[in-house]
């Protein structure tokens, strides 16, 4: 028996954990390969949204995977504005009219939500076609835990790139070129939910300084997130939110 234990103890040792991933499109299988049996596909949460000098907001949002987000602003009843993201498209409705429709794929999803819930190559194709340079990955260390960084090389913080923590493999951080200059978003304070888990913090950072923070509370796995609450056609209230 303790020949046995040594022989296992020894195997499992020169196994090891596994070689570091070559490139991005690796992190990405790799995300979808350890979750996509166990993670959710619907959720719901309410979010504060904070914005620096302007009154806080109260967003009910929901989502399923792939591809699809809601965001009602209170009052909800009102349907003062409510954002739809479909796929790469962005609508918006503002006192139940849509006001917006717009190519806009929303990568926070994409590597936050998406990856686990969608065949790998769907997602590298996203990522391809957001600039990101998959090619590239080393380790880095964010918040005293090893990561993966995809898209750029050691001590390059400027070029399109995702953080992906090495042991969870869930998604920690964006550093993605806009119109408006260089965003830095970060995922934050995860709890673990389901066979999956959620960040329930998002901090927005440019050129340094935060200028949007998400704070989520009762999030739920929720089997009341329909498709019919992604249509686009006509404004319909979320029957998921409860009446004030």
């Amino acid at each position: 028996m303790i020949a046995l234990s040594l022989a296992l103890t020894f195997a499992l040792a020169a196994t090891g954990p596994g070689p570091a991933p070559k490139t991005g499109e690796e992190v990405i299988r790799a995300m979808y390969d350890k979750y996509h049996k166990t993670w959710y596909r619907q959720l719901s949460f309410v979010q504060r949204a904070i914005f620096p000098g302007r009154p806080e907001e109260e967003w009910w949002e929901v989502l399923k995977i792939p591809g699809r987000l809601r965001i009602d602003v209170a009052p909800v009843d009102s349907g003062i504005r409510t954002v739809i993201y479909r796929g790469d498209s962005l609508y918006l409705f503002s006192q139940k009219k849509l006001a917006t429709k717009a190519v806009q794929p929303n990568l926070l999803m994409v590597l936050g939500f998406d990856v686990y819930g969608q065949p790998a190559e769907s997602t590298i194709a996203v990522l391809k076609r957001g600039g990101f340079d998959l090619s590239k990955v080393h380790e880095e260390t964010w918040e005293g835990r090893p990561a993966w960084v995809v898209g750029a090389v050691q001590g390059d913080l400027t070029s399109n790139q995702f953080w992906i923590d090495k042991e969870r493999l869930v998604f920690l951080r964006l550093i993605d070129k806009g119109p408006n200059g260089t965003s830095d978003i970060r995922f934050t304070k995860y709890e673990p939910l389901g066979g999956g888990w959620i960040g329930t913090e998002v901090h927005f950072f440019r050129d340094g300084k935060e200028y949007f923070t998400e704070i989520y509370r009762d999030w739920k796995i929720n089997p009341a997130v329909t498709d019919d609450l992604f249509d686009v056609g006509e404004w319909k209230r979320p029957a998921w939110i409860p009446r004030n």
